[in-house]
């Protein structure tokens, strides 16, 4: 993975490299109503990449959002749910026990159910 990542980098460092030096003239950007900046013509190109990946970046992660968020609340109920049954397959375990008083060790009215879904 590691070389995977040489072999991708490289280039693209070189091909940035080569970009920046062929375009060095000086560009006067004006961010009205703020001020006015002097500098390289590729600060500017690579500048507007950099905002177009986060912003393209921010679009494909908004719809996601809520998946994720379903999911974090899907686990939640699961590990709900998996600490209920594990209960009452303790109760069942118990209620299994041939050693045991029926009338002493029974569950109290209501045990075996779950508890209300949240």
């Amino acid at each position: 993975m590691k070389r995977l990542s040489l072999i991708v980098t490289l280039p693209l460092i070189l091909i940035l490299a080569v970009f920046a030096v062929a375009n060095r003239q000086e560009v006067e950007l004006n961010l009205w109503p703020f001020a006015t900046v002097t500098t390289w013509l590729f600060m500017v190109a690579l500048g507007m990449l950099v905002v177009g990946m986060l912003v393209g970046a921010l679009w494909m992660w908004m719809p996601l959002l809520h998946w994720r968020l379903r999911g974090r609340s899907q686990e939640r109920r699961i590990i709900e749910l998996e600490a209920a049954l594990a209960e009452n397959r303790a109760i069942v375990a118990q209620m299994r026990d041939p050693m045991r008083d029926p009338i002493r060790d029974a569950p109290p009215p209501g045990a075996l159910l779950a508890p209300p879904p949240s």
